[in-house]
């Protein structure tokens, strides 16, 4: 092939790589103007890593203004993704006794019942939260976590929004409460941990899609807040939020409580499950107020539903 061909080619790639990503990383931006904006800020993370294959295409075939452009890009795109990574909760100094807490959404019409249970014996978590628990799933946990388990509040329901929350642990003030819509309940409950009584919320919020739908799930990012209000200042929120990092309900949500986004590195992306790793979106999370850390995060294997479950080790810190 021609020499000038081969750089056509390149010069190609690249422009098709840059039109492609430039929008998504203008959208964090421009999602409060618009729902589809909202949704294409889920891919912030992936227009990123177009947007370097372009700066580095055009960079090679010396298009240097249209490099520039893509550099400018990238930057964009870099200062809403790089921040999910430095705000992961550090690791403890010392080894105080830390809980171990893994959710995982099971799919309504999932009926690998042994591939969760088994996802669930190789986390072997302290604490469960579950999302999309109807009452076929709900008769299959009981049976399996009746005996080691024996802490539970759970509320099944044959559409999306049935919860369930398992602990080896004491739960105090255990209830279902509603988030915004009776329809799309949480499970708020205190864990007596060995280092202190720890606060959970477990939340499964309305799916987005359309205008309508994006507003539901923003009500009830937005109830958080409040929800929180009767646990111990030692608090995490863990679920599917149907959000990711950079969508604004969101962002508006860690500022309004100052929670963290621990399940961070390497961006925490379980969805959809049968994806690799750089296509899926994070919108499965664990957050943890200022004065916990997390000394592991873990994205386990599928199981049949279209996440994949995520744990988190967390823990109260010295002197806190």
């Amino acid at each position: 092939m021609p020499r000038c061909s081969l750089r056509n080619l390149i010069a190609l790639g690249g422009l098709a790589a840059l039109l492609l990503s430039a929008p998504v990383a203008l959208s964090p931006w421009l999602a409060r103007t618009h729902w589809v904006g909202d949704l294409l800020a889920n891919l912030v993370a992936q227009a990123l890593c177009g947007l370097l294959l372009a700066l580095l295409l055009l960079a090679a075939v010396r298009r240097l203004r249209a490099a520039a452009l893509a550099a400018a890009f990238t930057a964009v795109a870099a200062s809403h993704v790089l921040p999910t990574w430095w705000c992961a909760s550090p690791a403890a100094t010392t080894n105080p006794p830390a809980l171990r807490l893994l959710t995982l959404n099971l799919l309504r019409e999932n009926d690998d019942y042994a591939a969760a249970l088994a996802a669930i014996h190789d986390a072997a978590p302290d604490v469960i939260f579950c999302s999309e628990v109807t009452p076929a799933w709900l008769t299959q946990l009981e049976a399996a976590l009746a005996g080691g388990y024996p802490h539970r509040v759970h509320r099944a329901d044959p559409g999306w929004f049935g919860v369930a929350l398992y602990s080896r642990l004491p739960l105090e003030a255990a209830t279902v409460i509603p988030l915004a819509f009776d329809w799309a309940p949480a499970i708020r409950a205190t864990v007596r941990a060995p280092d202190g009584p720890l606060g959970v919320l477990g939340v499964h919020t309305p799916r987005p899609g359309n205008a309508r739908r994006n507003h539901e799930r923003d009500l009830a990012l937005a109830a958080i807040p409040a929800a929180l209000s009767p646990l111990p200042r030692h608090h995490v929120v863990l679920g599917d939020f149907n959000a990711s990092p950079w969508t604004p309900a969101m962002v508006d949500l860690l500022a309004a409580t100052g929670l963290r986004r621990i399940s961070a590195a390497p961006l925490g992306t379980t969805w959809p499950a049968k994806l690799p790793a750089p296509l899926r979106i994070a919108i499965d999370h664990v957050l943890a107020s200022a004065n916990l850390f997390a000394t592991s995060i873990t994205i386990g294997q599928g199981f049949g539903s279209d996440h994949l479950p995520l744990a988190a080790h967390v823990g109260i810190g010295p002197g806190s």
